[in-house]
């Protein structure tokens, strides 16, 4: 007796709550119960929705200064001091590093002292080519003297002649004594060396006016030769202070440290080409994304069209950047095509490094104000039930989910996709209307009272 009371307790707990737990399910509704065959369907609805549409491309890529200049050094020798270090910042020809000058000041010197005596030449010369015109000068006014001279011995010769042959006229009419005509022929003689002395004085001035001028020419030349060699002694004197300028290696623009490959007491050995020392970003407060976008994307992507990005170091913010350029030259890998996509983006805190990745997605196609459906209805088809109505079937189409549990389909055109989302073109739907994306078959059971038993 007491064993049935306790059953019939349990029983009437039983149905007791069964009636308590029913009403509390209400999205039993939405779920079509069939027969113990066919089991119960649940479908999974999603809303449409009115909103702003983006379609991305998705692409990864690196973050750059916008201008990196490599600084190295055209000369070898060894780091005597370093005046900066990573993340300072550095204007215009402000010094980076110092190269050991005192070898470079020394060839300065050397050119410089060269140059002094080329000057020095240049003055003793000039004053050699100042005697050699003296000179000429003189040999030329003594020319003159010798040829007066010259002329007064041919005339006194001449007058001896004539004082000769008058003696031996007057002798042979025994007018003048012998001695006379004697005395008479050697002052002849002596007027005719006279002569022939004033002859070889003009012959020896002739010659020495021509070594004169001589002189003067090839000291002339001597003095262009001295002075021609001034631009050379000077050229090498400025090659000279350009090498010992550029022991101190500068910076050629305004911006920051960003890489430092040299220290102090390191020798730089210089080859063909400059070794980089240091590299100065030029602002990081714009900063470049190059991108590696596939073949298959690059006809979507323009210069000018927005983008956001995001960075593993600050996973939860999302950045703003700008399609600058679109790099024709092609890269090659494992038959793989992919083109440069450079994005400008502005870092003003700072906080973009060079060398982050970024997941940047451009927005290829932006419309506003319009209708999206999930990308899943239109890809769901519902499992036959005798409580779906069903319609004319259509390429394209989705399912509305009534409050009764039925769904109605509908057929619809769309736009551009995204990964989730499609825009709706045309098709009798509003903003809000739930559509079909899923269904879930649970295998049927036996019910008592609106509960089920069994599997």
């Amino acid at each position: 007796m007491r064993i049935s009371r306790i059953l019939g307790w349990i029983v009437g707990g039983s149905l007791g709550a069964a009636f308590l737990i029913y009403p509390l399910n209400p999205d039993r509704g939405f779920a079509s119960r069939d027969s113990v065959a066919t089991g119960v369907s649940t479908f999974r609805v999603a809303p449409i929705q009115r909103g702003s549409f983006e379609q991305t491309a998705k692409v990864t890529g690196t973050l750059r200064p916008v201008e990196t200049v490599e600084v190295g050094s055209q000369l070898s020798g060894q780091i005597a001091n370093l005046y900066v270090d990573f993340n300072d910042k550095v204007a215009v020809g402000d010094p980076l590093a110092q190269i050991d000058p005192r070898t470079f000041q020394a060839r300065v010197d050397e050119a410089r002292a060269a140059l002094t005596t080329a000057h020095a030449i240049i003055r003793v010369v000039e004053a050699k080519l100042e005697r050699a015109r003296i000179d000429l000068k003189n040999a030329r006014a003594n020319k003159a003297v010798l040829d007066a001279k010259l002329e007064s011995a041919r005339a006194l010769k001449a007058l001896a002649e004539r004082n000769v042959e008058r003696k031996l006229a007057l002798r042979s009419r025994d007018a003048a004594p012998a001695t006379a005509v004697d005395d008479a022929q050697t002052d002849l003689v002596t007027k005719l060396a006279a002569e022939r002395e004033a002859e070889t004085l003009v012959s020896l001035n002739a010659i020495g006016v021509e070594g004169a001028s001589a002189d003067v020419r090839r000291l002339e030349a001597e003095l262009e030769q001295a002075k021609a060699s001034v631009p050379e002694k000077e050229a090498v004197l400025r090659a000279a202070e350009a090498d010992l300028d550029r022991t101190v290696i500068r910076s050629p623009i305004n911006g920051v440290i960003v890489g430092r490959s040299v220290n102090k007491g390191q020798t730089l050995a210089v080859g063909l080409e400059a070794r980089t020392a240091f590299d100065v970003a030029h602002n990081l407060e714009d900063m470049e994304i190059h991108a590696r976008v596939d073949e298959t994307d690059i006809g979507r992507i323009a210069p000018g069209q927005r983008a956001h990005f995001t960075v593993d170091a600050f996973p939860d913010r999302q950045f703003e950047a700008i399609v600058r350029q679109i790099r024709k030259a092609p890269q090659i890998n494992q038959n793989v095509v992919t083109y440069t996509v450079v994005l400008a983006t502005a870092n003003p805190d700072g906080i973009l490094l060079p060398g982050m990745t970024a997941l940047v997605h451009i927005v290829t196609v932006r419309v506003d104000n319009v209708l999206t459906v999930p990308l899943a209805a239109l890809r769901f088809r519902p499992a036959g039930s005798p409580r779906v109505a069903e319609t004319t079937s259509s390429p394209l189409s989705v399912w509305i989910h009534s409050g009764g549990g039925e769904l109605r389909q509908v057929s619809v055109t769309v736009g551009p996709a995204s990964a989730d989302q499609v825009v709706l073109k045309s098709g009798a739907l509003s903003e809000g209307d739930q559509v079909a994306v899923g269904q879930t078959i649970s295998p049927a059971g036996r019910e008592l009272f609106g509960i089920r038993f069994g599997p």
